[in-house]
């Protein structure tokens, strides 16, 4: 038995042995990092400019593996808070601030200055997307401006005026009611709709309304201007049929779902526009060419355009952070910044790149001369990120707010109930939030005290620091209103 119990014991170590040399780390004569993204074709193109960049700068060899089977946020955020995460990760609009918080993000302040990607080096709307009370924590990889494409041969097929560039709700109302008449004669069976959807931020905003209150302490969707937009969301569905509902857009097609079934909805026409971000290029360059145009999200008085990111941070517990770090130095390079200019995959994360001949007119592709353009200068002069309160998950406001929006287009609900249990169950989240983590309650409180100021401030008619808004919506907004004043105010001045 006492053999039978070391022969065990010794095989046990043999396979031991030959694991950890099997191991990948064991074979390579080089570090080794860690990317949890898709391994695409653009992917591993990425992978080699990173060699090549870091070779041209004297920088010693790395290896970087892409690790598609951690890229989902939830495993992000477990391994990230195990010890185990990728060195690079991923972070799209809406995940920054959540990993930040679990300390699975690493502060990346100081490389990103040495390596020039602060967030002055992009687009001043995706700021809200990269810092935390003024740490950096990310750097973009593609900026994506949400703007409405054009499909020019449907509207000529109805002879109906495509849309200007910059248009208003009044506009958009009489067109898409004169384009769904002209394009659903009695009898026709496949109803040709105005739009995929309406970009519920951008139209809330263009209304001076945003989804939280200027200190990020209170969900505002019960302000009577969003009551306004969700009536006009309810007639636009549900009335004149210009928007179809979820179930019109599944019923459709069965061989497809999401962004592919709507960008090959708008190619063949079912939808004369599409709202969505220049991104759309890579699924509409699989098809048959459209001829295109871009216009504005149409606005109630205060043109805006909603700016998401899709970011890289580096895994606070990597073994390699300067290696990791430098990634974010190639994010700036040129080699990148055209890597994303020909894919299409929304806007290069350096501005400048997005004004070559080569972003504005691709070549070989006449049909979409005149599109990019407008992307680029329109996330510039009036691109905003979203608002992020610590206080409730994006990921639960956004579920509660298309919950009560669903159940008005569903009829079960008027817009002034919708607004109304969105702005409820969100703010009930704050408090839940806040029962949850006594330490934000500080946070909260002083939140608290700014608003009072902030709406003293209005009420007196006085200019209001900007240091004081933290929602950067409302920068903007009250910059626009001349509400604003850049007066060096701190925050603690007005606590």
């Amino acid at each position: 038995m006492k053999k039978l119990f070391l022969l065990s014991f010794l095989l046990l170590v043999l396979a031991s042995a030959a694991t950890y040399w099997s191991l990948p780390e064991q074979q390579s004569d080089r570090p080794i990092i860690y990317w949890a993204v898709q391994p695409d074709a653009g992917k591993m193109k990425m992978r080699d400019l990173f060699y090549r960049w870091r070779e041209a700068r004297g920088l010693p060899p790395v290896e970087l593996r892409l690790d598609a089977a951690n890229r989902d946020k939830t495993k992000k955020m477990v391994q990230g808070v195990s010890g185990v995460g990728s060195d690079l990760i991923d972070v799209w609009t809406g995940e920054m601030m959540p990993l930040q918080s679990a300390g699975v993000l690493a502060d990346i302040t100081e490389a990103a200055e040495s390596y020039g990607v602060t967030p002055a080096a992009t687009y001043p709307g995706a700021a809200s997307e990269l810092v935390v009370a003024g740490r950096q924590y990310a750097f973009p990889r593609n900026v994506v401006a949400t703007m409405i494409w054009v499909n020019r041969d449907v509207f000529d097929q109805y002879g109906i005026t495509p849309p200007p560039r910059r248009w208003t709700i009044e506009e958009f109302d009489r067109l898409g009611r004169e384009f769904v008449e002209a394009a659903n004669p009695p009898g026709r069976r496949d109803r040709v709709y105005f739009i995929n959807q309406v970009p519920r931020l951008t139209l809330r905003r263009s209304l001076g309304v945003d989804m939280f209150n200027e200190t990020l302490t209170r969900c505002v969707l019960d302000d009577p201007r969003n009551v306004e937009m969700m009536r006009y969301l309810r007639k636009w569905v549900i009335d004149d049929k210009l928007v179809p509902t979820r179930e019109a857009e599944q019923a459709f097609a069965a061989d497809a779902s999401g962004f592919r079934l709507r960008v090959s909805l708008f190619a063949r026409g079912q939808y004369a526009m599409l709202s969505l971000g220049r991104w759309a290029l890579i699924l509409l360059r699989e098809l048959p060419p459209v001829n295109l145009a871009v216009v504005e999200p149409f606005h109630g008085g205060f043109p805006n355009v909603d700016l998401a990111v899709g970011g890289v941070g580096v895994y606070a517990g990597s073994p390699h952070p300067e290696i990791a770090s430098s990634f974010l130095g190639f994010l700036a390079s040129e080699a990148f910044n055209m890597t994303v200019v020909e894919s299409g995959d929304s806007l290069p994360p350096l501005p400048r790149y997005a004004q070559t001949e080569a972003f504005r007119q691709p070549p070989d592709r006449p049909n979409e001369w005149g599109t990019h353009e407008v992307f680029a200068e329109s996330a510039l002069a009036m691109g905003i990120g979203p608002p992020r309160s610590p206080f409730v998950l994006p990921s639960v406001f956004s579920r509660l707010e298309s919950d009560a929006y669903d159940s008005m287009v569903a009829g079960r609900i008027s817009p002034e109930e919708a607004a109304r249990q969105a702005a409820d169950r969100i703010n009930r989240e704050i408090q839940i939030s806040l029962e949850a983590d006594p330490a934000l309650r500080p946070v909260y409180e002083q939140g608290l005290a700014l608003q009072r100021k902030i709406e003293q401030a209005r009420a007196a008619g006085r200019l209001v620091p900007a240091a004081w808004i933290l929602n950067p919506f409302y920068r903007d907004y009250y910059r626009a209103q001349g509400w604003l004043t850049d007066a060096a105010e701190p925050v603690e001045a007005a606590l």
